[in-house]
């Protein structure tokens, strides 16, 4: 669970330097968060995960909280071109922040009372066991929540840079 913590403190640290406030949108910041999951990715996954079938579904349950978590982020986000420069850039405020700081205490809260509150790590532990699922199953459910919000969010951001395109190239015609 710690690599797990790790890893998505590392990401959190690139999301929020790079995407919280008015920041500019070029090729670079929207591909960017795509490579830093892959590269993420790749690392957990090369690590010698167990990827036994109820890990992988706990993963993609992780996955799956995580899209929603973000479309919660793209929805709190301004994709606009500046009236100064004609350059697409976003604007991420507090309820950006706040939802990822939401996910992260999650996740400290969630490990702190596995590793402190003996009840608590009682019942996850009988969770684990009765739902076939190691550490491992964890760690992946954290990781691919973490990848799967800075995915969705990164192509929000993409797509709305490329609806703006659209809407700024229409010109009127003359009849």
């Amino acid at each position: 669970m710690t690599d797990a913590l790790i890893m998505g403190g590392i990401l959190l640290a690139l999301v929020l330097f790079t995407q919280v406030g008015r920041r500019r949108h070029n090729l670079v910041m929207g591909i960017m968060p795509f490579v830093s999951c892959t590269v993420i990715g790749v690392l957990y996954f090369t690590g010698g995960i167990s990827l036994t079938g109820p890990n992988v579904a706990a993963g993609l349950v992780g996955a799956g909280v995580g899209a929603v978590a973000g479309a919660g982020l793209i929805a709190t986000t301004r994709v606009e071109r500046s009236p100064v420069t004609g350059r697409v850039q976003t604007w991420a405020g507090w309820p950006y922040l706040l939802i990822w700081l939401a996910v992260l205490v999650g996740r400290l809260v969630f490990v702190w009372a596995v590793e402190n509150v003996h009840s608590f790590a009682a019942k996850v532990g009988e969770f684990l066991v009765s739902a076939q699922l190691d550490e491992d199953g964890v760690g992946l459910f954290f990781v691919l929540m973490a990848l799967a919000m800075v995915a969705v969010r990164a192509g929000g951001v993409l797509w709305r840079a490329r609806r703006l395109d659209e809407v700024h190239d229409v010109r009127p015609v003359r009849v």
